[in-house]
């Protein structure tokens, strides 16, 4: 293209561009000067506020402290001036005197104000104190009664109390007015900050105003001079080349050629063969050849074409057309990338492959969830068919029972499964952002699965590291439980009887404002293949069709679980071989919450000695940690002599434990072994706990006969720790359960309005309403329940069960009538939804209809009368 020349326009342009800039430069750097130095001087304000006055502020506060406890200390003497109340007073006295000191000395090193100020404090000070000691020897004298003592104190200390008090507030308002001092200077310092800021940026608005304008206006000349060549290339698809008989050279080529072809127009008008470099020799040479033809006069084909910017082959549809006038005969030659419409039928053919997939992932699924379902259905159905046909067995119908409920809890395990599966692929799940115990939280969870494992005969243990005593972190606990549990189900489940399982949880270095817990499950299991592994997080899937049969299962819960993970901003990783195990590591963000959630009192055990006896170090030192984090002095030992040496010789040393944990099963002798001999060395005042990982109801009576005092089963928590202790210790140290924790959830007295329309739902809820204490009275749909509600007094009840889809009125709709009630209980009673829907969207609708809360089908009757005793207190 032939070089534009420059025009006096266009160089006037470009110089006042060029001082645009310079000034907005300028402009900018005098910002930030402005900026710099009003930063540096209000951060140096702020370093003298919190240098100087506002802590001489805080002393003096203390100072006040001080003072007001060393007269209380002095006025003891007045009911008490026995010499050794008076020692105690002096103790007290002189810990005041410590602290005061030290107080006045960082006053004097930070206060700004006169040194005498400061000279006439600590004289206060000193007079008080030597007026205190003459008090105290005064008061130790036999004849110096109550009334002396008063009066003493009275003429001798009163007005020096009064002086000190007086000279604190005097530095104190020396201070505060300081401080005003250097808000006021802070704030002009702001304000003139600010009007500079407003001149600077108005400044730099005009200039970028102005630059933008000298910067449109040479576009607009560019753009003009441009515009021919830039519709004829970027407006045309396709790459078209004109030529004639002359080997190699073109008459034209389109400016598209080059973004079609990866080729320059320029080469391409030099030599039109180029593009045949990038055809594979057969489809070149045919493209030659019925391009010169003498029997074809155009040529329309698809040919697969190597772009050089592409590393895969694009697909050109090309066209020629033979135009003769006269002797002179041209060539068009066209050609265009077809490459999106291919990949676009492919994609259609794949997405045809990928629904049939699809249709038979479907087919598969739904068929093992009939297979899954129909298993505790036909359980189901077969107990219920046996507990009819044993109706007066009670033993037999109790069993049939226990196993309808295990069943129904399984199917219930699965509709969950699949709606969890279902909220990840919406995007529906809700994480909560609540404090929780992580030591509850773990307690709580092992003692679910615990018994589990050791059904399965499975040697289940959980051990945390790396720690401190605060542990309440926020986070989803549910979720949180969900992810372990999935994890320790499916190791119980493939790990075969005398294996083992491992939950270990391991404090990591904080990252950013979170602290992170590792969580590492592990199992001696039957492991997994490589193939699995890669299949293992897919929905649906398991390792091989084997295993669903053998072991069951939806093949969701680890997508399930790497999906919850994710959502809680984790990672999770796995490690397995085939007869050697699987080890599963979750590493979790949380942040630490300042809630106290201890379910006991810290230190109100703290006076006890404890001591541990127990043949394996991991289980000593675990519970010696437990105990030291309920501020207990705890030793252990690792066998049954060992025990008996150590508490006979704590006991002539006149340091006997107070309480003694005996593992039953040790090599040596055994823990009832050890009970007696250490009955037999100490008597029976030091309580002693057998620890088992038994069933000790066997050996209850002989334990007892041994001396035994209480049994505790592994693994060992904290909480149980705790109980056991104050059990032994017959309630002198510890807390009770709170009231609710004893009474449970009752619903005594309480009168309940139920809407449902389903008969054989009514009567469940009916009944279990009522064998908890509550009166119920019934409605069949919303509008009866309406209507019902509408007759009675206020008051009358207490709660309404709302059922969501009702006949005739729904559920939402006969609860925002009820609200638009015109009686004073309308808008404060309670009014709980009961439906089957589980979504999150379900549960804002009927909160939107102005219920109080939601709970689903089927009915859980001890969350139930939670939620009715929490509505119906607050």
């Amino acid at each position: 293209m032939k070089k534009l020349n420059v025009t006096q326009e266009d160089a006037m342009i470009k110089k006042t561009t060029w001082i645009g800039m310079v000034s907005l430069l300028i402009l900018l750097s005098l910002f930030l000067l402005v900026t710099i130095f009003s930063t540096s001087k209000l951060t140096s304000q702020v370093k003298l506020i919190a240098e100087h006055p506002f802590t001489v502020n805080g002393d003096i506060s203390d100072v006040k402290t001080n003072l007001a406890l060393m007269r209380l200390r002095a006025e003891r003497l007045q009911s008490y001036n026995q010499p050794e109340d008076v020692a105690k007073v002096k103790e007290a006295l002189d810990e005041i005197y410590v602290s005061m000191e030290a107080l006045l000395d960082e006053i004097d090193d930070l206060y700004l104000g006169p040194d005498d100020d400061m000279d006439a404090l600590r004289l206060s000070f000193h007079e008080i104190r030597n007026a205190q000691e003459d008090l105290l020897e005064f008061a130790a004298l036999p004849s110096s009664t109550t009334d002396v003592i008063a009066a003493y104190e009275e003429e001798q200390l009163y007005h020096l109390y009064e002086k000190l008090e007086q000279n604190a507030q005097h530095i104190l308002s020396y201070v505060r007015n300081t401080q005003q001092n250097i808000f006021t200077s802070a704030d002009h310092l702001g304000k003139s900050s600010l009007v500079w800021s407003i001149i600077i940026i108005i400044a730099v608005t005009l200039g970028l105003f102005f630059f933008q304008y000298a910067i449109r206006k040479m576009s607009l000349r560019l753009y003009e001079k441009n515009r021919q060549f830039e519709l004829l290339s970027d407006t045309v698809d396709e790459a078209f080349l004109i030529f004639g008989n002359d080997p190699g050279r073109c008459d034209f080529v389109s400016g598209s050629a080059e973004r079609v072809l990866g080729l320059p127009a320029g080469s391409l008008k030099e030599d039109r063969l180029l593009i045949y470099q990038h055809m594979n020799a057969a489809t070149a040479e045919q493209i030659h050849n019925e391009l010169y033809s003498d029997t074809k006069t155009s040529l329309d084909t698809m040919i697969e074409y190597q772009h050089p910017q592409y590393p895969e082959p694009r697909w050109l549809q090309l066209h020629s057309y033979r135009i003769t006038e006269n002797t002179d005969t041209k060539y068009i030659l066209t050609m265009t990338d077809c490459t999106e419409e291919r990949r676009s039928a492919q994609a259609l053919q794949d997405a045809l492959v990928s629904a049939q997939n699809a249709n038979n992932a479907k087919r598969d699924f739904l068929s093992r969830m009939s297979h899954e379902i129909r298993t505790p259905m036909n359980a189901i159905i077969g107990m219920v068919t046996i507990a009819a046909a044993s109706i007066n067995n009670r033993s037999r119908v109790e069993d049939c029972l226990d196993k309808i409920g295990y069943s129904s809890k399984h199917l219930l395990m699965l509709i969950n499964d699949v709606l969890d599966m279902s909220r990840i692929d919406s995007n529906r799940v809700k994480l909560n952002k609540e404090p929780f115990e992580l030591y509850q939280f773990l307690n709580n969870f092992v003692s679910v699965v615990y018994p589990q494992a050791s059904s399965k005969g499975l040697n289940f243990s959980e051990k945390s590291i790396g720690f401190s005593e605060h542990t309440t972190y926020l986070g989803d606990s549910l979720r949180l439980n969900q992810i372990l549990l999935n994890l320790t189900s499916n190791a119980i489940k493939f790990t075969p009887r005398g294996g083992t399982v491992r939950l270990e949880v391991f404090h990591l270095p904080p990252r950013g404002n979170n602290s992170w817990i590792r969580f590492v499950v592990s199992d001696t299991g039957i492991g997994m293949n490589e193939d699995a592994l890669e299949r293992l997080y897919t929905p649906f899937e398991q390792a091989d069709a084997s295993i669903s049969q053998k072991y069951g299962g939806t093949g969701l819960g680890m997508s399930i679980t790497q999906n919850l993970v994710s959502l809680m901003g984790g990672f999770i990783d796995v490690k397995s071989k085939p007869d050697e195990g699987t080890t599963f590591t979750v590493e979790l963000p949380f942040e630490h919450s300042d809630v106290d959630l201890q379910p006991y009192h810290e230190g109100v055990l703290e006076s006890l000695k404890v001591l541990v006896a127990d043949d394996e170090q991991d289980i000593c030192e675990h519970t010696t940690l437990l105990l030291e984090r309920l501020k207990i002095q705890a030793e252990w030992v690792l066998n049954g002599i060992e025990a008996v040496e150590k508490v006979a010789a704590a006991q002539e040393e006149g340091h006997a434990f107070d309480v003694c944990f005996i593992d039953w099963k040790m090599p040596d002798i055994d823990g009832l072994e050890t009970t007696r001999r250490i009955r037999a060395k100490v008597g029976r005042d030091t309580p002693i706990i057998i620890i088992s990982a038994y069933d000790w109801s066997d050996i209850e009576e002989e334990a007892r006969a041994a001396g035994a005092d209480a049994f505790i089963t592994k693994p060992l928590f904290q909480s149980s720790l705790y109980n056991a202790l104050v059990s032994v210790t017959n309630g002198a140290f510890g807390m009770s359960r709170s009231k609710e924790e004893n009474t449970g959830n009752s619903l005594q007295g309480m009168r309940i309005l139920l809407a449902e329309d389903n008969e054989l739902n009514m009567e469940i809820a009916v009944t279990l309403l009522e064998m908890n204490g509550a009166k119920v009275e019934s409605a069949a749909n919303g509008q009866e329940a309406l209507e019902r509600f509408s007759k009675t007094e206020p008051g009358y009840f207490d709660a309404i069960l709302m059922d969501v889809q009702m006949p005739v009125m729904d559920g939402c709709e006969a609860a925002r009538q009820i609200r638009a009630c015109r009686r004073r209980d309308a808008g404060s009673i309670p009014i709980i939804a009961t439906t089957a829907n589980a979504f999150q969207e379900d549960v804002s609708a009927v909160l939107a209809a102005g219920m109080d809360a939601h709970i689903s089908k089927p009915l859980d009757i001890k969350q139930l009368c939670k939620i009715l005793s929490q509505v119906h207190s607050g």
